[in-house]
């Protein structure tokens, strides 16, 4: 591919998400969202006893929360134990002496055991996804591992990742085993994109809308279709056409790279300087998609 041609492709890549995002969130996006805000936030404390007695956890909730959303705790299932708040109230006897009155209220936090259960322990409706990259990368998946080793980034498949689908740290890429072909595709393309730009100022809003932007357009370049994952995922972390907008001169020089690189265009013109890509300092980042 000629680089006249990758920037072409970009340039109408980058349009076509643009008017994608514009146009809303998508009904799949609001009903992932309508459901996920029916799951509790649990403290670190309850995060570790979920982690202790069932380390593979990914969706974790109430009986009562899981017949709301359509799905049953199967029989025989042994519920995960954690700590609930609970709330009571106490008169104030000697401030009702005191003013005569009606007596006051304490409030008194105490805690006790209650279950949840893991979504594998459930059935019934499935729940709602986020979009993913559909298709088939081929060959290119190892390109782009040979694109990450070039500059020194080592890539793993990792079964130890549940709710997000990548993770980037240091100088290495985790990437969630059992993704589907072109989902690990795009995840490695995202996080590619992280690794260059660990110590930019930037808001997460816009590394987000960046990384996602280079994933769809190097995921349009051999294929696959992922426009609807990647307008979802930038509305997820509160993107628009507006941030994409004020990103068109890092997105696509980053793109046209990994493009240049990974479809066999001349090796001088494609890499990149060992700075920009090195994997730098021990910056985090995690790819949320729904697990």
């Amino acid at each position: 591919m000629k680089a006249n041609e990758e920037k072409q492709l970009v340039t109408q890549a980058l349009e076509a998400l643009a008017s994608a995002i514009e146009r809303g969130e998508s009904e799949q996006l609001k009903a992932y969202l309508g459901t996920l805000a029916r799951f509790h936030q649990y403290s670190l404390s309850n995060v570790f006893l979920i982690a202790v007695q069932r380390p593979n956890a990914t969706r974790v909730a109430g009986f009562r929360t899981w017949q709301k959303v359509g799905r049953y705790v199967k029989k025989g299932e042994k519920g995960i134990h954690i700590l609930a708040p609970i709330v009571w109230r106490r008169k104030c006897e000697e401030a009702r002496e005191e003013s005569k009155a009606d007596g006051e209220e304490d409030e008194v936090v105490r805690f006790r055991s209650v279950c949840v259960f893991d979504v594998a322990q459930t059935e019934g409706r499935p729940l709602p996804e986020l979009a993913q990259a559909r298709g088939e990368p081929g060959k290119f998946t190892g390109r782009l591992k040979e694109f990450a080793a070039e500059r020194g980034i080592h890539v793993e498949i990792s079964g130890a990742l549940v709710s997000a689908h990548g993770l980037s740290s240091g100088g290495k890429i985790l990437v969630r085993k059992g993704l589907p072909a072109a989902e690990e595709f795009s995840v490695l393309a995202h996080e590619l994109l992280h690794k260059a730009e660990e110590e930019q100022p930037s808001s997460r809003t816009v590394r987000e809308t960046e990384a996602e932007a280079v994933a769809f357009v190097v995921c349009q370049a051999i294929g696959l279709e992922a426009i609807n994952a990647a307008a979802d995922y930038t509305h997820l972390y509160q993107g628009s056409k507006e941030t994409l907008l004020e990103s068109l001169q890092r997105i696509p020089q980053a793109a046209v790279q990994i493009i240049g690189a990974i479809m066999g265009r001349d090796e001088a013109r494609g890499k990149a300087s060992d700075t920009e890509w090195q994997a730098a300092g021990a910056g985090e980042h995690e790819v949320a998609h729904a697990a």
